[in-house]
């Protein structure tokens, strides 16, 4: 089995938890697809108009010729949703709806929204609030299977349940946004291009060697700089 974590991008940060595996053996994608979970589809068409609007959002805040490519933008976008399809699915069949945390999140996210348009928002909150989604649906689902009030235990038992939701699922992500998938380890993923929220996301690293990179790139292939 898999895990999916999304590459850093460079600029802004948001430190959050992401993993998505699924099986090895799944069908391939038809054309037009970005990525297929369970009977849930995220076209192509999907991932570009929500990285356009994504990047427009983004472009508000980068400063100082801040820069990505686009195609790791794409990629975030692409994961991110495909992330927040996963964990509505595990909800629906766990019957649960995500740990009242969650609102927390979204409240210090709406802080942060500015003079965005009602798009870019929308946008905005898809992408940079899947990995919290994630996380308050698997404390939900653990808080359930775990009978103490340890809450450690309760979000241990929630991301097992949910990492086995995946492996028992048909998850699979086009390969040309090149998330990388390496065997059953869960990891941290580094929203880079998102909108700081916590202390820690305010003052995690810039990602440097990726500003290089991408300040490199023709202006039609990147966001920002």
């Amino acid at each position: 089995m898999t895990s999916t974590r999304l590459r850093s991008l460079a600029g802004l940060a948001v430190v959050a938890a992401v993993a998505l595996s699924g099986c090895d053996s799944v069908p391939a994608l038809n054309g037009g697809v970005a990525a297929r979970v369970d009977g849930d589809t995220i076209t192509m068409d999907d991932v570009a108009s929500k990285a356009a609007s994504y990047c427009a959002a983004v472009e508000t805040q980068l400063t100082g010729g801040q820069s990505a490519p686009n195609s790791v933008v794409s990629s975030e976008v692409a994961g991110a949703l495909a992330l927040r399809s996963a964990a509505d699915q595990f909800a629906a069949d766990e019957g649960v709806t995500p740990d009242a945390s969650f609102k927390q999140e979204q409240d210090a996210l709406e802080a942060n929204l500015g003079k965005l348009t009602a798009s870019q928002k929308e946008t905005v909150r898809e992408v940079v609030l899947a990995p919290a989604y994630v996380s308050a649906v698997e404390l939900a689902v653990g808080k359930r299977l775990v009978s103490s009030s340890d809450a450690e235990a309760a979000k241990s038992a929630g991301q097992d349940a949910f990492a086995k939701w995946i492996d028992d699922h048909d998850v699979v992500i086009d390969p040309r946004f090149n998330i990388t998938i390496d065997g059953g380890v869960r990891g941290r993923a580094n929203t880079d291009v998102s909108f700081p929220v916590s202390k820690t996301a305010k003052t995690a690293a810039s990602g440097e060697q990726d500003q290089t990179y991408a300040a490199g790139l023709p202006s039609s292939q990147r966001c920002g700089g």
